[in-house]
């Protein structure tokens, strides 16, 4: 009885020693990369560095190791094996926007400003409000667009592209902004999260400021105060395009919403739409009551409506602010004006003008539909070229070459000249195109919606159309706006010279239809994608999806089949989805208890992918605990001999050692396997 009871306990506690061994594991990783930053913080470099690596030799996809040990290099001014650190936790958890702060802190050491750019960016979407701030602050210096920049005060055109002062009459001490007992209306201008905005807003930290604006129009939606004032801090960052948008629904902010008027007249002024501009100072001149106000702005609207008589002769000059309307009437400019009505008539006749001269030159030469050439980028997407002779080819030229770099905040600088000096010609068209693209490839997905939007409000003839439509419809995908991605993608015509082909374009109404409308069939749109998709790679990534949802449909004789439709259309030695695929397989016929599946796929794992040292040690451990759960010991022996063998050390081959003792014991017992 005594040895019965032995054996048992025995027994138990190897089980339980084994089951727990994982999170002794996890915790020594715990207590290294806890000692790892004790080290740091003393400037042992060195010490932090080996637990670092420790750490990560037990496992290779630990996004925190790799994120210390940048931290560690970037202090040891390591700069490049710093950036790959980064890179490396990024990559193993995307989300971690401590790598990302990192990474864009070792571009700007490595003096890669564009590639800084770009990562300060996507910390700016992703970040926390503290690091939201750090990274608007530092888009700024590298841009050259802060207010407390010397550099912009060189020049006019830097001048005008830094962030100005508030108009002269704006009340700037919150206390005199009007609360709603004072005004009557239905929004609150003076609840707690509106006065913290104001603070920030008053000590010009813009990206706070813009926090807790965020937060007032979540408690109320469409509260004008909010929006103009966020139009104020997204203007003095120099973000023009969600400038407008904010200031467009910040009109009927009591008693000051009529300055959007002189912030959108700064902004078009700045974007070189002179009529625009002009057309918002004399709306802002109506409304305004300050003498400051009105004598900055007669003074922007003169300047403006002489710039192209100056530019055509040597006489014109710029007269007094009094005189600035009988200016403008002679300035040869055809689109001219000088007061609100002529001016609204001006911005829609160059508007209209401009389309049309457009729509015309496409009916002149078809081939710029097209468009006339399309080069492959570095990041996989398309550029176009509407056409490689007329105005606007070189400097498309131009953006194309700074892609290629990855000189990315570059060749966005380049696509946006593109627009504002040759607007209506074919190049600007095939400009936005490449805009929007390059945009969704760094995932600004703000940027693409207020593009794409602004684009589509007037005609745009295909291809262009639906290429357009489809990279919207995705943004809006990405930021959740699942109804707003629906109605874009009706509109869209698949399988044209730019895309999208009829397989991408099911494969995202899949994917709106899992999430907004999970009754609507989304798997059967899924199975149509991938009966579409010429590509078999694509294809095989349309059926990972569509495993992925019949899993969350709980349907897993459907999920497993659409892995083994994977597995079966791969060559050997594949990567990604085939080689998800298989272990998927083999993991999923484990949890079910189909013995004979699972060892299938473990060995097909093993014969495939047989240079991985992370899945590979995984299949054999499981391959071993397939033959003990079937209680063929002798074979789990030698599965676990075979992964302690060839990948000693690891953390699977630590656990192989318990199991085979555990397999031996119970071999013994049986009389068959002798110690």
């Amino acid at each position: 009885m005594l040895n019965r009871f032995l054996i048992l306990f025995v027994l138990a506690a190897t089980f339980a020693f084994a089951q727990n061994s994982q999170a002794i594991a996890q915790n020594s990783q715990a207590v290294r990369l806890k000692q790892a930053q004790e080290y740091a913080n003393q400037e042992k470099y060195k010490e932090a560095l080996d637990e670092y690596k420790a750490v990560l030799s037990a496992d290779k996809s630990n996004a925190e190791a790799y994120l210390g040990a940048g931290d560690v290099r970037y202090k040891m001014k390591d700069y490049k094996p710093a950036l790959d650190n980064f890179q490396l936790a990024l990559r193993y958890n995307p989300k971690l926007t401590k790598a990302i702060e990192g990474e864009a802190q070792a571009y700007e050491a490595l003096n890669q400003k564009d590639n800084a750019v770009a990562s300060w960016r996507a910390l700016a979407e992703k970040g926390t409000a503290e690091q939201k701030t750090k990274a608007q602050s530092r888009i700024g210096v590298l841009l050259g667009t802060n207010a407390t920049d010397a550099t912009s005060a060189t020049s006019a055109a830097s001048a005008a592209s830094a962030a100005p002062a508030a108009p002269a009459q704006e009340p700037k001490a919150a206390a005199t902004t009007p609360a709603p007992a004072a005004t009557g209306g239905k929004y609150t201008y003076d609840s707690p999260e509106f006065k913290a905005g104001l603070a920030a807003y008053d000590k010009k930290n813009w990206g706070e400021s813009l926090k807790y604006w965020r937060e007032v129009l979540k408690k109320e939606p469409n509260n004008p105060g909010a929006y103009y004032y966020a139009g104020i801090c997204r203007f003095s960052m120099n973000d023009l395009d969600n400038a407008i948008i904010n200031f467009n629904k910040g009109f009927d902010y009591p008693d000051k919403g009529f300055n959007s008027n002189y912030y959108l007249g700064r902004i078009y002024e700045q974007k070189g739409d002179n009529a625009k501009a002009i057309s918002y100072y004399n709306k802002y001149l109506q409304l305004t009551t300050s003498a400051e106000g009105k004598t900055e702005a007669k003074g922007r609207i003169a300047r403006l409506s002489a710039a192209p008589a100056a530019a055509s002769s040597s006489s014109g000059t710029a007269g007094s602010s009094s005189s600035g309307e009988a200016q403008t009437e002679k300035s040869s400019d055809s689109y001219a004006c000088n007061s609100l009505e002529s001016c609204v008539k001006m911005e829609e006749k160059r508007k209209q003008d401009s389309v049309a001269a457009y729509l015309e030159s496409l009916k002149n030469k078809p081939l710029t539909i097209g468009p006339e050439k399309i080069a492959a980028t570095e990041y996989g997407g398309s550029f176009a070229f509407a056409s490689t002779t007329e105005a606007g080819s070189a400097e498309l030229q131009k953006a194309f070459n700074l892609i290629q770099k990855k000189s990315y905040q570059s060749a966005i600088d380049a696509l946006q000249t593109v627009r504002q000096k040759f607007p209506g010609t074919p190049n600007s068209m095939a400009a936005a195109y490449n805009l929007l693209s390059l945009y969704q490839y760094l995932e600004l997905h703000d940027k693409v919606v207020a593009l794409g939007n602004s684009i589509l409000q007037e005609p745009v003839p295909e291809p262009y159309k639906s290429a357009i439509s489809y990279m919207l419809a995705a943004s809006q995908v990405k930021k959740a706006e699942y109804q707003n991605g629906y109605n874009i993608l009706l509109e869209v015509k698949e399988d044209q010279k730019l895309g999208p082909t009829h397989g991408q374009k099911l494969a995202l109404e899949a994917e709106i239809a899992a999430q907004y409308k999970p009754d609507q069939g989304s798997p059967e749109i899924l199975k149509k994608a991938i009966e579409a998709e010429p590509s078999k790679n694509k294809k095989n990534e349309l059926r990972l999806k569509l495993a992925d949802l019949y899993t969350k449909l709980q349907d897993m004789p459907s999920a497993m089949q659409a892995y083994k439709d994977i597995a079966e259309d791969c060559p050997p030695s594949t990567t990604d989805p085939c080689y998800k695929a298989v272990y998927e397989l083999g993991d999923r016929s484990f949890l079910a208890q189909n013995w004979p599946m699972a060892l299938e796929y473990y060995n097909k794992a093993i014969q495939q992918y047989n240079k991985d040292e992370v899945l590979v040690p995984w299949a054999l451990f499981q391959i071993g605990n397939v033959f003990r759960k079937q209680g063929n010991y002798k074979e789990a022996v030698r599965s676990y001999d075979r992964l302690i063998n060839e990948y000693g050390g690891t953390y699977w081959a630590e656990q192989a050692k318990l199991y085979k003792e555990d397999s031996i014991w119970q071999e013994s017992n049986k009389g068959i396997l002798k110690k």
